[in-house]
């Protein structure tokens, strides 16, 4: 088959733009993956009503305490994501978080707003034991915070691990009002409101 010179140059300028196309593409492609920073620090999801709160830490490192990062403005303003009293929220954590054994700090107050321990002690989670959680918050222990700490690989003493990351949601309830104890009294509430965290 034989071309004549107008389907010679038609088949030069079809040639001409696919080489184009294909370099353009392939560099946009080639300049997102390149350009696109993953974010591999952990994270929490949590579903309350028709909400999902994704909870980013305020400080991370990786397993063996090292390439650590701290979120100053996300530890100072925190999140909050009122949760009703008689509802639950369902809290899942990150694959990231899950594949290492992870601490579940909860903080609850009474139906007066006093915190019932100021100290939880937190629930430890092993590897891979837990992804997603139900958490009640009732009249006589209404939820006020949730933290999640990632343990890591370093051991302190021979028994203790490291937390390797905070990640904290101040779950208090719209027009609910926490009250803390005064340092002069500490059974009685003074009324001074502060947030609630449940490891100080």
């Amino acid at each position: 088959m034989q071309f004549n010179s107008g389907e010679k140059k038609a088949v030069a300028i079809i040639a001409i733009v696919a080489v184009v196309f294909t370099g353009v593409v392939g560099g946009i492609v080639s300049a997102l993956v390149v350009g696109k920073h993953h974010d591999e620090r952990g994270y929490l999801h949590v579903a309350i009503d028709d909400q999902l709160i994704t909870v980013k830490p305020t400080e991370w490192c990786d397993v063996l305490m090292q390439n650590c990062t701290a979120d100053q403005d996300q530890a100072l303003r925190g999140q909050h994501a009122p949760l009703p009293i008689g509802q639950s929220a369902m809290l899942s954590v990150s694959e990231n978080i899950s594949d290492h054994p992870w601490l579940l700090y909860l903080l609850y107050a009474d139906r007066n707003g006093v915190i019932i321990n100021p100290d939880p002690t937190p629930e430890y989670k092993t590897s891979g034991s837990a992804f997603t959680l139900e958490l009640p918050s009732r009249p006589d222990r209404v939820l006020v915070n949730i933290e999640v700490q990632p343990l890591s690989a370093v051991v302190v003493d021979g028994q203790f691990q490291v937390a390797r990351g905070v990640l904290a949601l101040n779950t208090t309830p719209d027009g609910f009002r926490v009250k803390q104890p005064s340092p002069q009294n500490p059974s009685a509430p003074s009324e001074r409101v502060e947030e609630p965290s449940a490891t100080g």
